[in-house]
């Protein structure tokens, strides 16, 4: 049986934190894969909801490494800072355990439930975190190995800008502009 197939983007300033190690397919990677600052609002492009009935763990690829995901919350941590709380999770969506960071509503409060055992559906862009200068402890890492890089060309006055390049390894050097996304298969749990 395959090992599952995900995605996600390495940014520009992890990649520079990592020190260009140059990367290629079949390396093992071990990674944070966060989603972001989350919405509690429905049509913002990401967002999440918080419930008490149980929900099946999901991770489904919707576009370049952005995914609809589910799960339980399995892991909370909640601040309040100038009258406004946020909170960082981590949801174990099956496949993989990702973490969010939760934004307020409208009045400064996360919804009722956003903390450990309640479930947690969202939408989001995932990046891979290498280096975490975090200042949360929440998350948790997961082991992949490395299967592909796909670059969206986006230097300025670069005849080839604007389409996706797919290649094996990623160059030791600085990328500024372009968007890299690694497809990576997601090594087993207790393996």
């Amino acid at each position: 049986m395959p090992l599952p197939e995900i995605e996600f983007e390495l940014t520009a300033s992890q990649y520079e934190r990592m020190g260009f190690p140059g990367l290629r397919q079949g390396q093992p990677l071990t990674l944070v894969l966060d989603a972001g600052v989350l919405l509690p609002d429905v049509s913002a492009e990401s967002w999440y909801t918080v419930q008490k009935e149980p929900l099946p763990p999901r991770f489904i690829n919707v576009g370049p490494a952005w995914f609809a995901f589910s799960g339980q919350i399995i892991d909370a941590e909640l601040l309040t800072e100038e009258n406004e709380q946020t909170g960082v999770l981590s949801i174990d969506c099956g496949v993989v355990s990702l973490r969010v960071t939760c934004a307020p509503q409208a009045d400064g409060l996360l919804p009722y439930g956003a903390w450990e055992t309640r479930y947690f559906t969202g939408v989001g862009r995932v990046v891979g975190i290498v280096d975490d200068d975090f200042r949360s402890g929440v998350g948790q890492t997961t082991d992949v190995t490395i299967w592909r890089f796909r670059r969206l060309i986006l230097r300025p006055g670069d005849p080839l800008f604007g389409q996706w390049h797919e290649s094996v390894e990623l160059a030791p050097l600085p990328f500024q502009y372009d968007r890299i996304i690694v497809t990576a298969r997601v090594h087993r749990r207790g393996i």
